[in-house]
C-alpha cells in the first residue's frame, strides 16, 4: 500500500514519535558503543587500603 492517504494525523503523530524514539536508541546504542572502546579510568584506590591495623576502627565508617 504505497499511497499514504489513509493516514491520519494521529498515525503522522504516531510515526513521528516512533521515528524519534527509534533515534533516540541508536544514540544511546552508540554512546554505549563509545564507551566500551573508550580506554577505562584510572580507578581510585580501595579506601579499604587507608584503614588503620587499630581494631578499633569504627565500623560506621564502612556504611559513610
Amino acid at each position: 500500500m504505497a499511497d499514504d492517504s489513509w493516514k491520519d494525523a494521529r498515525v503522522r503523530q504516531a510515526e513521528e514519535e516512533l521515528a524519534v524514539a527509534a533515534r533516540t536508541a541508536d544514540e544511546i546504542i552508540a554512546d554505549a558503543q563509545r564507551a566500551v572502546a573508550a580506554p577505562a579510568p584510572p580507578t581510585s584506590p580501595d579506601p579499604s587500603d587507608d584503614r588503620p591495623d587499630d581494631p578499633g576502627w569504627p565500623i560506621l565508617h564502612d556504611a559513610w
